[in-house]
């Protein structure tokens, strides 16, 4: 069973050289890698050669795409009956690809994802807390934190596994600030397509330090509010006002726009359902200095991600 690995990058030629080599060692060696490098970038082009691996293809793109673009452009060139995604700075457990084809064989065509072990400066940690298991809409399990002491739900695209006949249904959208939440969303609530969970971690995401991105520098706090908007009635109040509160509130903190205070909240009240602890979680990202929000983020999440770090 052959997989297609669609691995998009940008200038980070040694990083990308990890991401593949974890591809290259899987116990399951029926692969492809598609690399899609999205300029021509000597360095990184000089890094995939050395491997002299022919299960090792090279796109380059003229310009820069979007991650989206970038996905959807390695897939068009994909062979296999799978199809995997793997982000340039993270790495795959050697087990990964068996582990999730085990898991899918003789069930519905699904999105098979895993449990992720996320490396950040001030905590390693085991995401998500709890996995998705298609028994609430996927919009609420991404967006609507049920409990002020659990993180929303988390599924990354590095951990993205798919039959190619899926990925036909729903192609990322290019112009999407989100468009790794937005295939999600199409594939559960346009396609009917299920999401499985291997329960356990078979992947490694590195958030260790700001790298350049695929994802476009004018994604901010009220381009992710038209991008929530845009979605319509596949977003339910509860998600609504879980989104501005959380990802589109986090960044206009993040960029000072004290005028989205009042923006955020009103459309989060209008068109939403807020919990009250989404309210005090959004305040605390305008009153609380950012530092000691990233201290308490990494204890708790140290905390309770602790006995899973076993896991894998």
């Amino acid at each position: 069973m052959l997989v297609s690995v669609v691995i998009p990058t940008l200038d980070r030629p040694s990083l990308l050289l990890r991401a593949i080599n974890s591809v290259l060692t899987q116990t399951h060696q029926q692969i492809e890698i598609i690399v899609v490098v999205d300029r021509p970038d000597r360095d990184t082009l000089s890094a995939v050669q050395s491997l002299n691996d022919a299960r090792v293809q090279l796109i380059v793109n003229p310009y820069a795409p979007t991650a989206g673009g970038a996905r959807n452009a390695g897939a068009d060139h994909a062979r296999g009956e799978w199809i995997a995604f793997l982000d340039d700075d993270d790495e795959w457990l050697p087990n990964k690809l068996e582990k999730q084809i085990a898991l899918a064989s003789g069930r519905t065509p699904a999105l098979v994802t895993c449990l992720s072990r996320v490396v950040t400066p001030s905590a390693t940690y085991v995401s998500p807390q709890v996995p998705y298991d298609n028994s609430m809409p996927i919009d609420e399990y991404l967006f609507d934190r049920r409990s002020p002491f659990r993180a929303p739900g988390f599924i990354q695209t590095s951990s993205y596994l798919l039959p190619r006949q899926l990925f036909d249904k729903v192609r990322f959208e290019t112009a999407s600030p989100h468009d790794d939440w937005e295939f999600l969303l199409r594939l559960s609530k346009q396609a009917g397509a299920r999401i499985e969970t291997a329960p356990e971690v078979l992947v490694v995401l590195y958030f260790e330090e700001p790298r350049p991105s695929l994802t476009k520098r004018t994604s901010s706090w009220l381009r992710s509010l038209r991008w929530i908007d845009s979605l319509g009635p596949i977003i339910s109040r509860r998600a609504y006002s879980g989104f501005c509160l959380s990802v589109a509130g986090s960044r206009a903190a993040q960029e000072r726009a004290y005028t989205a205070v009042p923006e955020i909240l009103y459309r989060a009240f209008r068109n939403g359902s807020p919990r009250l602890w989404q309210v005090l979680y959004f305040l605390a990202y305008w009153l609380v200095p950012r530092d000691s929000l990233s201290r308490l983020r990494g204890f708790i999440r140290n905390s309770q991600g602790r006995k899973h770090l076993q896991v894998g």
